[in-house]
């Protein structure tokens, strides 16, 4: 059985993928399951038998528009043929792809985005907000409707392998970290969104406060040029206690480290998923977005979530993606949490036992 599986964005979302995939490969022996998603997110999928991923550089010009759609379906038709198809996006260039399949006689099945259920979540009138099914089941109902049923395992999902730790472990020796001493917390202050984005000035405070309260090691984890400078002010006022990750280590060695912390401290945004699948204990801190949409830390509970209570802010959510401007304009869901208030929280989490809960 030859499963084609299309899913192009975003990391974090293609990142979820994986435990659907193992459970999927763990239950059916003779499947064989090729994926197509963007080039930068193979190294999730490395360790999961009878998957081959198909990457691709969308930012190539023979990959963009119609032209480079139907490019990509010839590459894909060769490489079949296809039992079924999987479209776990719902993407203009994941029907698209769909749309031409069909004409060869490939069956889809398709997700279910329930958008209709989350604009009432986020409308800002008479608000319906209640637990949506997380992004995993969404994931695992279209394999079903497929006619494949199966549940993932408890974490870890994702199992960085040699060269990713390799790369881990020079990483650490080039910044002359030995033996642990202390605890090691990661902290990822960015998203893709502002209104997703703690306060810059709240993670200087926060990271003052843990300098000065607690035996530790901060990893700083960020990506693109705006962002590794506004980590570069943490790491040159707290010296002594902070290691700058982003810019340094891709994402196979990110995954690597990340999995020997003992905290990742994230927003609503990649780094929260990715840490989440690797079974590193979270603590996501949520603004203009809600994990009732769908979106939370993968098999962690609201102990893993810091947010403005709903009743004190009932504009909350706003947003499925937090791509819409804060109508209060003061972004209150997240100038509202507190630098001591997350302290105090990262000390409760560090505190239970060693299993994410």
């Amino acid at each position: 059985m030859h499963l084609l599986i299309l899913r192009f964005s975003a990391m974090g979302d293609v990142a979820l993928l994986v435990p659907v995939l193992s459970a999927l490969a763990g239950k059916y022996s003779n499947i064989r399951m090729t994926l197509v998603t963007r080039r930068a997110f193979e190294p999730f999928f490395f360790n999961i038998p009878g998957v081959e991923v198909i990457g691709v550089d969308l930012k190539q010009p023979q990959y963009r528009g119609l032209k480079g759609i139907y490019r990509l379906f010839r590459e894909l038709r060769v490489l079949g043929p296809y039992d079924f198809g999987i479209d776990v996006h719902g993407s203009t260039r994941s029907r698209i792809l769909k749309f031409l399949f069909k004409f060869q006689g490939l069956k889809f099945s398709s997700i279910v985005k329930g958008r209709r259920e989350k604009l009432k979540q986020t409308r800002r009138k008479r608000k319906k907000l209640y637990p949506l099914p997380h992004v995993v089941e969404r994931y695992m109902h279209v394999f079903e409707r497929a006619g494949f049923h199966a549940k993932p395992d408890k974490g870890p999902w994702i199992s960085p392998d040699t060269r990713s730790r390799a790369l881990a472990t020079d990483f650490l020796k080039k910044n002359d970290i030995g033996r642990k001493e202390g605890y090691w917390i990661g902290i990822a202050p960015f998203a893709g969104h502002r209104p997703k984005t703690w306060p810059f000035v709240h993670v200087h405070e926060l990271v003052s406060l843990l300098n000065r309260n607690m035996k530790c090691r901060i990893f700083l984890f960020g990506g693109g040029k705006q962002e590794i400078e506004q980590l570069k002010i943490l790491e040159e006022s707290f010296p002594n206690v902070t290691t700058m990750v982003a810019g340094n280590l891709n994402i196979e060695g990110e995954m690597a480290l990340i999995m020997r912390m003992d905290l990742m401290v994230a927003m609503d945004s990649f780094n929260m998923h990715i840490a989440a699948l690797l079974g590193t204990k979270v603590l996501s801190i949520w603004g203009a977005t809600h994990h009732f949409s769908g979106f939370g830390p993968y098999g962690q509970d609201e102990k893993a979530i810091m947010e403005v209570p709903v009743e004190k802010l009932p504009c909350r959510p706003c947003s499925i993606f937090g791509n819409k401007k804060c109508y209060r304009r003061d972004l209150a869901c997240m100038n509202w949490i507190t630098p001591l208030e997350v302290f105090r929280r990262i000390e409760s989490r560090l505190l239970e036992r060693n299993r994410p809960v």
